[in-house]
């Protein structure tokens, strides 16, 4: 069983997630495996993935039940303002939800066509309170802030993102927005744990996982859980999503934790932002390549917000 951390809002999260990312493709039974096999609780995904109604029917013909599933999605840019409830209630339907366990905004980055940035980060940030407030949300977080990005949004924030999601793993971290987040009760998430594979045979690393008879992958995610950072690996491969939970039956000595952290540096940084916002138009899911697999046909029952029951035309904005 994977343990739980505790958001600071005392909501309890899974320390290993599954990642959803579009790169590599959506294959459906091995999100089921992951779930009905592994042990798996945390979905983390995201509209820009493209994959959420895919999910919602794994959602739907897995045996676990919702209640025990921690469902993350994130809002992308272009749903700022005004489109926030509409897209969380879009995303809803594609996972077959009423609710969510957390809502994130993807990133900081907004449309160029957004005039006024800061009025229009304060005004997409009270949407996702309300969505809190209101409970149509368990939490709410973000992702690929920084600490300025941080410091703005605390100007005007009336509740501070619960989490916050970044690129982690011992090649890239950024202890200084982790100390930052420590200090204002924000917990880091972690995204790439594994570095998409690139640096596995690091000799260093290597000689580490033999120490303690694990794979390069599992000391990986074990240096981040052991910093109460939940991370979510993904993956296709029924024996690596095992292999993957299997981190819990032994802890890294401070000696090899220092060696692990010791090898960041900004240029062994995975995900490249810096021209997010020319991609920010492009379809949803556009990485997928048409590489979705065993998804059965679509035979989802779609669910509304509990508390916006549509058939009797009541808006989700009017309950918020």
């Amino acid at each position: 069983m994977i343990p739980n951390t505790t958001l600071p809002n005392n909501i309890e999260m899974p320390l290993i997630g599954l990642g959803t990312t579009h790169s590599g493709g959506y294959y459906h039974d091995a999100v089921l495996h992951a779930i009905n096999k592994c042990g798996y609780r945390l979905i983390d995904t995201a509209k820009r993935y493209g994959v959420e109604k895919q999910l919602g029917i794994a959602v739907n013909d897995c045996t676990v039940p919702r209640e025990n599933l921690f469902l993350c999605t994130k809002l992308w840019p272009v749903d700022c303002g005004d489109g926030v409830v509409n897209a969380f209630q879009t995303s809803c339907d594609k996972l077959q939800t009423d609710y969510l366990d957390m809502y994130m905004i993807h990133m900081p980055q907004l449309p160029e066509w957004v005039q006024d940035q800061k009025e229009m980060k304060e005004k997409t940030w009270r949407q996702m309170e309300l969505l809190y407030e209101n409970e149509h949300v368990r939490s709410i977080g973000v992702s690929n802030y920084s600490i300025n990005d941080l410091e703005e949004l605390s100007e005007f924030a009336s509740i501070l993102p619960h989490a916050n999601q970044i690129e982690f793993h011992p090649w890239f971290h950024q202890s200084d927005l982790k100390n930052y987040c420590d200090e204002m009760g924000i917990l880091t998430m972690g995204y790439c744990p594994l570095a998409k594979g690139k640096y596995l045979e690091d000799e260093q690393l290597c000689r580490i996982a033999q120490k303690y008879r694990k794979s390069p992958a599992q000391i990986c995610l074990r240096w981040s859980i052991q910093q109460n950072v939940p991370t979510v690996p993904k993956s296709t491969d029924s024996q690596r999503l095992k292999e993957n939970t299997d981190v819990f039956d032994f802890e890294l000595s401070e000696e090899d934790m220092n060696i692990l952290s010791s090898f960041s540096s900004q240029n062994r940084k995975i995900v490249d932002l810096s021209n997010i916002c020319q991609k920010m138009s492009l379809p949803d899911g556009y990485k997928l390549n048409g590489r979705v697999f065993g998804v059965p046909e679509d035979t989802e029952k779609q669910k509304s917000c509990s508390k916006c029951a549509r058939d009797n035309n009541v808006q989700l904005s009017v309950c918020i």
